[in-house]
């Protein structure tokens, strides 16, 4: 019996590498399993109707001709590669069991319900999405610590960084750049003066969760507040239909682009989330709002700039270093820092590829003293 398999397997695979791949939809009624080192790559759309599971090789989504994948059965796939411009349709969920790399095209679900999503199992990530390559539509993710999860429109990435203290707690998670007063209207409140109605997230889960998102100009921010310290979390409130304050414990940035942390709730009482401003008497005035210097480092062992060095925190024992990448995503924390950062995250994140440093770019850096009595925050550019 096990023979047979073996046998079977092999005729798919000789299959997939005929002319026929380009030119017609494959279906897959067996059992089909790509083993260490092995890599399918798919031109059209796939119908999937049998076991279809990547142990431990890679699928790919190619070519430059939009195509779906369907079918009566899940595929389980363990690497994943997305790099067709014309997109991909998911009429049914695909789980990622190690990494979901992004080069170009989107990967679209439905936005009307989630059922049908991209699924990262606990151990998984993803690497480079962009505006140009993204999931436009739901990702569902079993998260232990931290996740981001890629999504966007079909113009931008808008991504949702998700952190929880529960073990194993599922989220799905989905952007749209739509009016969200049109399905859940908005009134003026105790807790919230106003709302962006430019945008909004949609987040499912039955844990406690702390989330970041983040705005840039198409958000318009500057049409709700002048005052970014006003800015803050809202969620509308399933039993009781109005919107309310999920709070804003990190707030960087100005009013063209930046990012803003919740406090802790739970998604599943609540319909959509984005930004909204307090009433004005509520705000709290920051303590001591620093600008910092602007740093760039180069870990490239040369000696010269190897290091993130704070000269300010030298004089200061209890302080704490927080660095975020430009989706708010935080990559980077230390307590009493020394200057030892050199572009490794030293942080386990299901979004960030665990056998690399951080990319090279623009990231965020919030350094608090004394338990938070003043706060330096600026940019960190890496290059390498």
């Amino acid at each position: 019996m096990k023979q047979k398999k073996y046998t079977y397997t092999i005729l798919i695979l000789l299959f997939l590498t005929g002319s026929n791949l380009y030119s017609q939809k494959m279906k897959n009624y067996g059992d089909l399993e790509v083993h260490t080192d092995g890599q399918i790559g798919l031109y059209n759309s796939l119908e999937n109707d049998g076991y279809f599971f990547s142990n431990s090789g890679l699928v790919g989504f190619y070519g430059e001709t939009y195509f779906n994948v369907s079918g009566v059965i899940t595929p389980k796939l363990y690497d994943l590669e997305i790099a067709n411009a014309s997109n991909i349709f998911l009429n049914i969920p695909i789980v990622v069991s190690n990494n979901a790399n992004f080069i170009i095209g989107d990967l679209q679900t439905s936005k009307v319900e989630s059922s049908n999503h991209l699924d990262f199992t606990p151990t998984a990530f993803s690497n480079g999405a962009s505006d140009f390559s993204k999931v436009n539509g739901f990702v569902k993710a079993d998260v232990s610590d931290r996740f981001m999860f890629p999504i966007g429109d079909a113009d931008y990435l808008r991504p949702l960084s998700a952190e929880t203290t529960d073990i194993n707690s599922e989220f799905t998670a989905g952007y749209l750049f739509e009016d969200s007063t049109n399905t859940y209207p908005f009134s003026n409140n105790q807790e919230v003066a106003n709302i962006n109605t430019n945008e909004y997230w949609i987040l499912e889960g039955s844990n406690k969760v702390s989330i970041t998102i983040n705005w840039n100009d198409r958000s318009s921010i500057e049409s709700i507040t002048e005052d970014i310290n006003q800015l803050r979390i809202v969620g509308f409130e399933i039993s009781t239909s109005e919107w309310k304050n999920l709070g804003g414990i990190r707030n960087t940035g100005d009013l063209a682009s930046g990012f803003l942390t919740s406090s802790s709730f739970i998604p599943d009482e609540y319909a959509a989330i984005t930004f909204g401003v307090l009433p004005i008497d509520e705000v709290e005035q920051p303590k001591l709002p620093l600008d910092g210097y602007h740093y760039i480092i180069s870990p490239n062992g040369d000696g010269i700039n190897d290091f993130f060095v704070i000269e300010e925190l030298a004089e200061f024992e209890n302080n704490v270093l927080q660095i975020y990448d430009r989706n708010g995503l935080l990559v980077y924390e230390a307590e009493n820092y020394i200057n030892e950062f050199n572009g490794e995250t030293g942080k386990s994140i299901a979004a960030i590829d665990r056998d690399s440093g951080l990319a090279q770019g623009i990231y965020y850096y919030i350094a608090a003293v004394n338990g938070g009595e003043f706060v330096l925050q600026g940019y960190l550019y890496i290059d390498r």
